[in-house]
């Protein structure tokens, strides 16, 4: 069962990447990152090591190692410290999406294919101008088998 969405999201905090680092690197190998910064009134100042991994093709990877787990992260966020999700407790915006909400989703989504006019209350459209019967009737069966679902889960 996914979280609710009262929880935070990735999205909510402040975030470094590794690729923003990417060409300095390249250019000039280090094993650490200097940061120096303001986080609500409070200032930090510290340094994240960085390793690196090869790749099957050739070339490296840059990696952050998360200063409180130690964990590889090519993205951290910041909640005072630049951590890793994992040390947040912090998930993806897709895993705190409600089951009725991805229904409701999937819907919108055929609809806008199907170039019917948004919401279930509308009912069915025509078909489309140049999509193939098969495909109509593919959709159509899908469409109709989510709205079924939706109408189950709100009575």
């Amino acid at each position: 069962m996914p979280k609710f969405a009262a929880t935070h999201s990735l999205n909510d905090y402040p975030k470094i990447t590794i690729s923003n680092y990417k060409k300095s690197l390249d250019n000039a190998p280090a094993e650490t990152i200097k940061l120096n910064y303001f986080y609500l009134g409070q200032q930090y100042r510290y340094q994240i090591s960085i390793t690196e991994t090869p790749c099957h093709y050739g070339g490296k990877r840059h990696w952050f190692n998360c200063p409180q787990c130690g964990r590889r992260a090519s993205t951290l966020y910041c909640h005072g410290r630049y951590v890793c999700r994992q040390c947040l407790g912090l998930h993806y915006k897709s895993q705190l999406i409600q089951p009725l909400d991805r229904l409701f989703s999937r819907v919108s989504k055929i609809r806008v294919r199907l170039q019917w006019q948004q919401g279930i209350a509308y009912g069915h459209g025509n078909k489309p101008k140049g999509m193939h019967k098969t495909t109509f009737a593919r959709l159509v069966n899908e469409h109709d088998e989510i709205v079924n679902r939706i109408v189950e889960k709100m009575l």
